[in-house]
């Protein structure tokens, strides 16, 4: 029954969605249906009324045929096709010729003068042609029964039944002829790039049906047409095809789709660049196009014990005393002791220099400068203090800071993050915290070690002793790795951060990292192979188990526990996420395997960073 339920609850929401399907995409309002309001000016011109029949047109009751003789005498006759399909010409009687094309009309006629005179010649031409009639059904404003010129194109009947309507497909439009043949026709080439229609010519009881659209896609951004598009093979190729390509601003390395899920709603899904061409759509989709940043990246900076903080423009040739003068000191800067930070192949670099003896006019202290420079002016005022921020961010580097500046104060001051950015997975470490623990942990090894080794000479038995040697080789571990000093901070958005306790002063030291989104789950511990495994939605802990291998026999069952991408742990082991870390414990079976325990969990937590959580 549960089943049941949960099938008629997804048919009743695709249902819905398919019937309104405007709304979905109702989050978007700049975004157009593409084509919807081409008929709505559309109009038939009088030409169509009069043009050239080609030789397959098929004649019918009410058709006009122009018959011309001249040579041995001339005469014209103008015949119009009977009810029966047949003409009446004097001398030479009654030809049926209703049904027949007009290039075998043409042979039939000429031959049955030919037949009968001689020094003559003839020509068959179509004068006055018939209307026809046919069925337009579907999705059409008008749908009904209409009698048309056989000369109306496609476009020509759509506009004439009222154009197609917004749930209409404009490329699946059906011609069903009354011997059951079929023709399918898109108007996509002619609204896109002007390709006419393929020549047709309508026969009574022609049924024009035009089909409900499928595969509707919006896509958004930095292209030449942002819309709401009609796909046919639900590639995004097509779809950016479609929209006229990208925009030069066009950030093709953070490309994103909104997708209707019907369990969890709305979700995100990041695609790179390398699996654009492959990547496959879904009905309702939107394919998000970001725009590269606007930030300047032929600029300089000069910051510190400067009057005013600048940002000038970097040409070539220009120099430290092209934008640092002795008039925009401050009293207190030290004259002798200026850096350059420089960002050299992702790598950052330090170029010091003395103010003083560029003041003097020392070229070669002057120093040639290139794009994204940072020039420092140190301050004789008090010692200074140094953070460190690197990864997502617009501009890593070492930053000086002042007194009460907190951790937001430097996010903000290293440009913001850049679009990769992951703030919920913040790693902030801390030398005072990573000393405190270094200390604790020193401590724990030093009892341990003895307890361990107390146990080693008093014991026989050989399982055990394999035992305690395990446990010796993980606290020399413990003591190689030492603590990380990490103190677990809350972040996702930055305007809720910087009013919340976590937005914590920075201390001398410090180092922030801004990690990209995580890619995968990790699993350590008891398990068989402890590993990385590429996260997956709806897959819970004992899938991921299940793919570390399983659990090894030691394992410690109830008392699984998750580190979360921020530092923080806790057993709600049904809630996962990217970047998180599943820890399998060890199960003491015996009085030294419980020290074992303590031993492995704090290899375990200094293996994963486990952090000091901020309250």
């Amino acid at each position: 029954m549960k089943k049941i339920r949960h099938f008629l609850g997804f048919f009743i929401l695709f249902a819905f969605c398919y019937i309104l399907k405007g709304d979905i995409f109702s989050d978007y309002p700049e975004l157009k249906l593409f084509g919807e309001d081409f008929f709505e000016n559309f109009t038939i011109s009088p030409r169509t009324y009069q043009l050239p029949l080609t030789n397959d047109y098929v004649l019918g009751y009410g058709d006009t045929l122009i018959i011309n003789v001249w040579g041995f005498w001339e005469q014209e006759y103008h015949k119009e096709i009977e009810i029966d399909g047949s003409i009446f010409i004097p001398g030479i009687g009654k030809i049926y010729i209703g049904g027949k094309k007009l290039g075998d009309t043409k042979k039939i006629i000429e031959n049955k003068f030919y037949e009968k005179y001689r020094n003559i010649n003839v020509s068959v031409s179509c004068g006055k042609v018939r209307t026809i009639n046919i069925f337009v059904l579907g999705e059409v404003k008008k749908p009904g029964f209409y009698e048309i010129s056989p000369f109306f194109s496609i476009l020509d009947v759509l506009a004439v039944a009222g154009g197609i309507t917004k749930n209409g497909s404009l490329r699946k439009i059906e011609i069903i002829r009354s011997d059951g043949s079929k023709f399918i026709f898109d108007i996509y080439p002619f609204l896109l790039k002007g390709e006419k229609p393929k020549d047709f010519l309508f026969q009574s009881g022609d049924t024009i049906f035009v089909h409900k659209s499928e595969n509707i896609v919006g896509i958004i951004g930095p292209v030449r047409k942002p819309g709401i598009y009609e796909l046919k093979d639900l590639k995004i190729k097509e779809i950016i095809e479609l929209s006229g390509g990208f925009l030069p601003n066009a950030d093709l390395s953070y490309i994103q789709v909104e997708r209707i899920d019907k369990d969890k709603g709305k979700i995100l899904i990041d695609i790179k660049e390398i699996t654009i061409d492959d990547f496959k759509l879904q009905n309702y989709d939107v394919v998000k196009v970001p725009s590269i940043s606007s930030y300047f990246y032929y600029q300089i900076l000069v910051t510190g014990a400067v009057k005013t903080q600048k940002v000038y423009g970097w040409r070539e040739g220009i120099k430290i005393s092209d934008v640092l003068k002795k008039e925009d000191l401050l009293p207190l800067a030290e004259t002798e002791k200026g850096e350059i930070v420089r960002i050299e192949n992702g790598t950052r670099r330090i170029i010091k220099f003395s103010p003083e003896r560029i003041f003097k006019g020392e070229t070669s202290e002057d120093l040639l400068l290139k794009p994204q420079d940072k020039i420092i002016v140190y301050s004789k005022e008090r010692p200074e203090k140094k953070v460190v921020i690197y990864g997502e961010v617009l501009y890593p580097g070492e930053y000086v800071i002042e007194s009460g500046e907190k951790i937001g104060d430097i996010i903000k001051r290293a440009g913001g993050f850049t679009h990769l950015a992951y703030p919920k997975g913040i790693v902030f470490l801390r030398e005072s915290i990573k000393k405190e623990k270094q200390r604790e942990i020193e401590k724990f090894v030093k009892e341990k070690r003895e307890i361990l080794s107390s146990a080693l000479k008093s014991t026989l038995d050989s399982e055990e002793k394999t035992l305690i040697e395990k446990g010796l080789i993980a606290l020399d571990k413990i003591s190689e790795i030492g603590p990380s000093g990490r103190i677990v901070i809350k972040m996702e958005e930055m305007e809720k951060f910087e009013k919340s306790s976590y937005n914590i002063p920075l201390e001398n030291g410090d180092i922030i990292y801004i990690p990209k989104k995580p890619a995968y789950i990790s699993i350590i511990g008891e398990v068989n192979n402890p590993t990385n495994i590429l996260y997956e939605n709806g897959l819970n802990i004992n899938d991921y188990i299940s793919k570390a291998g399983g659990f090894a026999k030691d394992a410690d069952r109830k008392n699984i526990f998750i580190v979360r991408v921020d530092g923080s742990s806790d057993k709600n082991i049904k809630e996962l996420e990217p970047g998180d870390t599943i820890i399998v414990p060890f199960e003491p079976k015996e009085k030294t395997a419980k020290v074992i325990k303590d031993i492995v969990q704090i290899f375990y937590q200094i293996a994963v960073g486990i952090g000091v959580l901020i309250k």
